[in-house]
């Protein structure tokens, strides 16, 4: 073989390398610019505003968003290591944090929203009244631990026995069929059944919390928040860092622009337009970027409003070792 033969062979064998190499590389940093986040199926949050706005890519990652079902479904997938992040109650990470989970919360999406809504029909209008009533509610949840705990310390009754368990979608059906006489919902069912099957907000949770905490603990309690896998999150801290962006300017975006905001409940959610801005009007995103020392003390009362209501059974000082973001 002669040498000017052999140098070309070399140098195509370099070039080839050379591009496997490249391409490789460039496979492996699109990888790991994408973030898997899950969330439910029917559940509003900042992920809406991010994947319409494209605020992911103006970041400089992507987001592969991942539906579920069922929040046990979720749970699993993020225990599998099949998600980075998961959008879900903060309530329900101090339970994956009780199995042993390491579960960081990297961001609180919005407070409280969950209403105690009663129909028409019925003749209630204060929760006294609702000691004689049939209740509505989901009870795997810790919205309706957190109903019991609100019930058993502000108005001296546990509502348990007189609370039928049903699923969400079918809690509206019942309180406008009359079969119960309240229902205890969070958004977007709440404002559905105010704007259109005519029932009553009798007390919101925002109300409840002010007189449960006394105002030790801010003006309402955190309800969902960005919860990452803490491997995840110590490997991926510039990761975080752009996700928690694009979550504030999600957030600021929801808050100043209802057009944008009534426009996604409409269409994602299929409410009408007299539902749509009222959710919009009960829903106000949390702008901060990351968990501040005043959020994880909120956080750590909502845990404890849990306990009381039988949700988790650890310490929630024990349960918020190292278990929230502050940002770097």
């Amino acid at each position: 073989m002669s040498r000017r033969l052999l140098a070309g062979l070399i140098a195509v064998i370099v070039l080839v390398a050379a591009a496997a190499y490249l391409a490789h590389h460039a496979g492996k940093t699109r990888e790991e610019n994408i973030v898997r986040i899950g969330t439910l199926r029917g559940g509003v949050s900042t992920l809406d505003v991010i994947l319409e706005e494209k605020l992911d890519a103006k970041n400089g990652f992507t987001i592969k968003p991942l539906y579920f079902t069922r929040t046990l479904d979720l749970a699993n997938a993020l225990e599998k290591g099949d998600l980075d992040v998961a959008i879900i109650p903060v309530e329900f990470v101090a339970k994956l944090r009780e199995k042993g989970l390491d579960i960081i919360i990297i961001a609180v999406d919005f407070p409280q929203n969950q209403a105690i809504i009663a129909s028409n029909k019925s003749s209630i209008k204060s929760l006294s009244d609702l000691r004689k009533a049939r209740i509505g509610a989901f009870k795997p949840t810790g919205t309706y631990a957190m109903f019991t705990a609100y019930m058993k310390t502000l108005e001296g009754f546990n509502p348990d026995p007189s609370t039928v368990n049903m699923p969400p979608p079918q809690l509206l059906q019942a309180l406008a069929r009359g079969d119960v006489d309240a229902i205890v919902v969070w958004e977007p069912l709440a404002s559905k059944a105010v704007a259109e099957m005519g029932g009553r907000i009798i007390a919101t949770y925002g109300e409840l919390w002010r007189q449960w905490s006394r105002g030790k603990w801010g003006d309402n309690g955190a309800m969902i928040a960005y919860a990452a896998r803490g491997e995840w999150a110590r490997k991926h801290p510039d990761l975080i860092a752009r996700l928690q962006e694009a979550r504030a300017t999600a957030a600021k975006q929801w808050n100043n622009n209802p057009q944008l905001a009534e426009k996604i409940l409409i269409e994602k959610y299929g409410l009408t337009p007299k539902a749509a801005e009222l959710c919009r009007k009960r829903l106000r995103m949390v702008e901060e970027k990351w968990v501040t020392r005043e959020m994880a003390e909120n956080i750590k009362a909502v845990w404890t409003l849990a306990k009381q209501g039988g949700y988790i059974k650890t310490s929630p000082e024990e349960l918020a070792r190292e278990a929230f973001w502050h940002g770097q």
